[in-house]
C-alpha cells in the first residue's frame, strides 16, 4: 500500500496576485488579428493562448494583456474581418460583434470593448454602444493618445448610455488598450462595488491638470488619476449617461446581477423540482425562491432592503393559468450605494 505522499500529489506553484482575482463578470473583445478564424468568438483563459492565436502584437493580443493584468481570469475575443487592414468599417465592426449575441442572451459576457479603437471614431463607437445597450452589457472607451480635454469631452456625448464607462488618460505616450483595461478591471469587481479610487494596472504616466478634472467630470468621464501613493486610480464610477439617470456603473452592474440572480434561482427551482402547481402554494414557493436570491444579496452588500408582492391567485386571469404564465410579480430593492465624498467639521481648541 502507498504511502500518503506517494498516492496523493500536490503540486503547488506561486503566481502573481493579480492572477487569483475572483471574477465577477465575463469580458469580451472585438477587434482585428491575423487569426484564420473570423467571426468565432473563442473563450481564453491565459494570455499565451491569445497571442498564439491573435499575434502577440495584434490589437486583440493587447488588449487581452491589458484585460488579463487585472486579474481576470478568462475573456472572449473575436477576431473581425476587415477588408482593409486598420481601417474597419462601421458595417464590419457591428457584424463581429453580433457574433457574441446568444453569449450575451445567455449570460457567458457581461461587458465587452473594441480593440484598438477610441473615442474619435464615432461611427464605430456607436455600434459599440448599440450592441452593449440591446444586450445588458457593460461597455467601456478610452481617447486616443494626445487628446485634449475638450475632444475628449465632445467624443463621449454621442456615447450617453447606462451602460457606457469612458475611462479617459492624459499620456501621449500611452501604448496599451485603456479601454480594455478598464473592463477587465469592472470584471474583477463584485457588481455593486464601485471602481471609484480603486487601482487599474496600466502605463499611464502623464496625468490631467487639476482644472480640467472638472470639465470631464461634468463630461461623465472618468479619468486615470495619481492620488500621490503609487499606483494609477481609476477617479470615479461614472457611467456615460447624460441625464446621470443612473450615474454610477455599479448601479448598472448590481441591477443586472440582480436579475441574473433571479433568473438563476427561478430557473434552478424549475429544473430540479418535479412540478410547480399552479396553486396558491405554487406561487408560495416561488416568492421563496425570490426571497432567497434577494436575501442572499443583501448578505453580500449589494441590496439594504428589498419587498416582494406576488398577485393573489384569484386574481389572476384565467387565460394566464391556462397558458401556465405567471406575471404581476413585482420585487422593489434599494442598493446600498457607496460614499464617495466626505465633509467633516474640525473644531481644535486654542491653549
Amino acid at each position: 500500500m502507498p504511502s500518503i505522499p506517494n498516492a496523493i500529489t500536490i503540486n503547488a506553484s506561486v503566481v502573481p496576485a493579480t492572477a487569483l482575482q475572483t471574477q465577477w463578470g465575463i469580458p469580451a473583445v472585438v477587434g482585428e488579428s491575423p487569426y484564420a478564424t473570423k467571426l468565432t468568438p473563442k473563450l481564453y483563459a491565459t494570455l499565451g493562448a491569445v497571442q498564439t492565436d491573435h499575434g502577440a502584437s495584434s490589437d486583440i493580443a493587447v488588449a487581452a494583456e491589458a484585460i488579463f493584468a487585472q486579474g481576470a481570469r478568462k475573456l472572449y475575443a473575436v477576431s473581425a474581418t476587415v477588408a482593409s487592414a486598420g481601417s474597419p468599417t462601421p458595417t464590419e465592426i457591428e457584424t463581429a460583434l453580433a457574433t457574441l449575441t446568444n453569449y450575451a442572451l445567455n449570460r457567458l459576457i457581461h461587458g465587452v470593448c473594441l480593440a484598438g479603437i477610441y473615442s474619435d471614431q464615432d461611427t464605430l463607437t456607436a455600434k459599440l454602444k448599440a450592441f452593449a445597450d440591446a444586450n445588458n452589457l457593460i461597455f467601456t472607451i478610452t481617447n486616443v493618445a494626445g487628446a485634449t480635454v475638450s475632444e475628449i469631452a465632445a467624443d463621449t456625448a454621442a456615447l450617453s448610455s447606462a451602460n457606457g464607462f469612458f475611462l479617459a488618460h492624459n499620456d501621449a505616450d500611452f501604448t496599451g488598450d485603456l479601454s480594455a483595461a478598464a473592463l477587465g478591471m469592472l470584471m474583477v469587481l463584485k457588481p455593486w462595488v464601485t471602481p471609484y479610487w480603486k487601482i487599474i494596472e496600466c502605463n499611464v504616466a502623464t496625468y490631467f491638470d487639476p482644472v480640467d478634472e472638472p470639465t470631464l467630470e461634468a463630461a461623465e468621464v472618468n479619468y486615470v488619476a495619481d492620488l500621490g501613493d503609487g499606483p494609477n486610480r481609476v477617479s470615479n464610477a461614472l457611467l456615460t449617461k447624460s441625464d446621470n439617470d443612473p450615474k454610477f456603473v455599479d448601479i448598472t452592474r448590481t441591477k443586472y446581477y440582480l436579475m441574473d440572480s433571479l433568473q438563476s434561482a427561478i430557473a434552478t427551482y424549475r429544473m430540479n423540482t418535479e412540478k410547480i402547481p399552479y396553486t396558491a402554494a405554487g406561487i408560495k414557493f416561488i416568492e421563496g425562491e425570490i426571497q432567497g436570491a434577494m436575501e442572499t444579496a443583501k448578505s453580500a452588500g449589494a441590496i439594504s432592503e428589498y419587498a416582494i408582492t406576488m398577485p393573489d391567485y384569484d386574481s389572476i386571469p384565467d387565460t394566464d393559468k391556462e397558458e401556465r404564465r405567471l406575471s404581476g410579480v413585482t420585487v422593489q430593492a434599494t442598493l446600498s450605494g457607496d460614499i464617495h465624498q466626505f465633509t467633516l467639521n474640525l473644531t481644535l481648541e486654542a491653549i
